[in-house]
């Protein structure tokens, strides 16, 4: 994988462009210890994996209520797999998405 990128914020940056995502899980208490231990670079919702130069990327989010959840899905799977194979010169074999949580949106908020 290019060292000049940092595929985790590629992706971070990525995925929370889409006004529907609210956001990536909390960290758990293994991952804030990891942190203390000088992991603190790497978001707990985004996962990358390589087999035989294939990236795999597990994501977990949380999105807005109301949302097209399978067609969202779909919007990121395709606009990470792209972004993170025109950065790194990787071929991406699959982007996994895991709703694990839905939020309500605060109306507050200011609409995109």
């Amino acid at each position: 994988m290019n060292d000049d990128i940092n595929i985790y914020e590629l992706i971070e940056k990525e995925v929370l462009s889409f006004p529907e995502v609210s956001r990536f899980p909390d960290a758990s208490l293994t991952e804030n210890i990891q942190a203390v231990l000088g992991r603190d670079d790497i978001n707990p919702g985004i996962r990358v994996s390589s087999d035989d130069e294939l990236l795999t990327i597990q994501l977990e989010i949380l999105v807005y209520f109301g949302v097209n959840i399978p067609q969202l899905c779909y919007d990121i799977q395709t606009r990470v797999k792209r972004i993170v194979e025109d950065a790194s010169g990787e071929e991406v074999k699959a982007v996994n998405i895991t709703v694990i949580g839905i939020d309500a949106k605060d109306d507050t908020q200011e609409q995109i």
